[in-house]
């Protein structure tokens, strides 16, 4: 964590709540950072132990940032699921199930009363680039989050584009390969970019390879221990030159230029940002990624689609978070 003194600027609190880890920020209004946590998210356990631990992350960036919660405008939350403006989680792919019907609004507002913003967490991050990141100044781009689960942001003219049925971007279940023996984990197609790009494809990838490739660096940091690998130890190895590590990176990267084709034919974005824990890998996967925009998006001035890296790192959907909270941004209210 770090943490530097906050003075008396316009405060928001972001709180990212992933499938994997949350982070947590308090920010200025000026995109400066005052205080930042991270922690392991208990992502199959009940609603409440998630929201304790959200609760308990909030009064510990309040207390590094040295304010009291009366100084903060508001807070946002980014949620790994789909979730309305006032705080119904209406589906989820990556955090219990328990979450389906569940009120954040309420279970945060009774133990800390705050204004509060909720956001899937595609169109959080999607904002954070839009206000302080890769997409500043750009009224029209894409953001593609690649981590435990894939989804895409679009900007329209400089405002959030969620369709007519709201939730729009869903490219992470977009069909790969439908005879894939490979099942998703979130939405149980078989076959969709998740199976292939995200965590649970990339490890799967690497378990396939590791048989061709025993003597591979991944097995020597896991320990030998299969069960231990993960997108991160994975990365280390591609960037040891080790074989096996960088050809996970190129079929995922290609599975995900796939997707990326699709998008850029129908969206016309001039730039896809790409984000999330995984993208951290750089152009490991986006180099594949690109390749395929290059020879396969139609008609051929789509390939000039710009593919980029996130500038806010894996912290691009604290700051949309935040930029909910000071520019009163409310993503899909609730249906009549």
């Amino acid at each position: 964590m770090t943490q530097k003194p906050a003075h008396d600027r316009s405060l928001a609190l972001g709180i990212d709540v992933g499938g994997t880890n949350i982070k947590a920020a308090v920010i200025t209004r000026g995109g400066e950072m005052t205080a930042l946590v991270r922690r392991e998210t208990p992502a199959k356990s009940p609603p409440h132990v998630v929201i304790d631990q959200m609760l308990s992350i909030a009064r510990e960036l309040i207390d590094l940032s040295r304010i009291n919660p009366g100084m903060l405008t508001g807070i946002g939350i980014s949620i790994a699921g789909f979730v309305t403006s006032d705080g119904k989680v209406t589906a989820t792919a990556h955090l219990s199930r328990d979450f389906i019907g569940y009120n954040l609004y309420t279970a945060l507002h009774d133990k800390l009363p705050q204004n509060y913003y909720f956001s899937l967490d595609t169109p959080a991050p999607t904002l954070g680039e839009a206000y302080f990141g890769a997409g500043r100044g750009i009224d029209d781009f894409a953001y593609v989050t690649v981590s435990t689960g894939i989804g895409a942001g679009i900007m329209v003219r400089g405002k959030y584009f969620t369709g007519g049925l709201g939730w729009a971007g869903g490219v992470g279940h977009t069909i790969i390969d439908e005879n894939s023996e490979r099942v998703c984990e979130g939405c149980g197609n078989h076959g969709c970019l998740e199976t292939f790009a995200a965590k649970q494809g990339i490890i799967t990838t690497a378990r396939e390879l590791l048989v061709q490739h025993p003597d591979s660096l991944i097995i020597k940091l896991t320990g030998g221990k299969q069960e231990n690998i993960t997108p991160e130890l994975i990365y280390e190895a591609a960037k040891a030159g080790d074989p096996a590590a960088c050809e996970v990176f190129e079929r995922a990267g290609h599975a995900l230029g796939l997707a990326l084709v699709s998008l850029a034919d129908i969206v016309a974005p001039p730039r896809i940002i790409i984000g999330g824990g995984i993208a951290q890998s750089g152009d490991f996967l986006l180099e594949p990624a690109r390749k395929v925009i290059r020879e396969r998006a139609f008609p051929p001035r789509i390939r000039q689609t710009e593919i980029v890296q996130a500038a806010l790192g894996d912290l691009s959907a604290v700051y949309g978070a935040a930029a909910m909270v000071f520019f009163d941004l409310r993503i899909n209210n609730p249906m009549e």
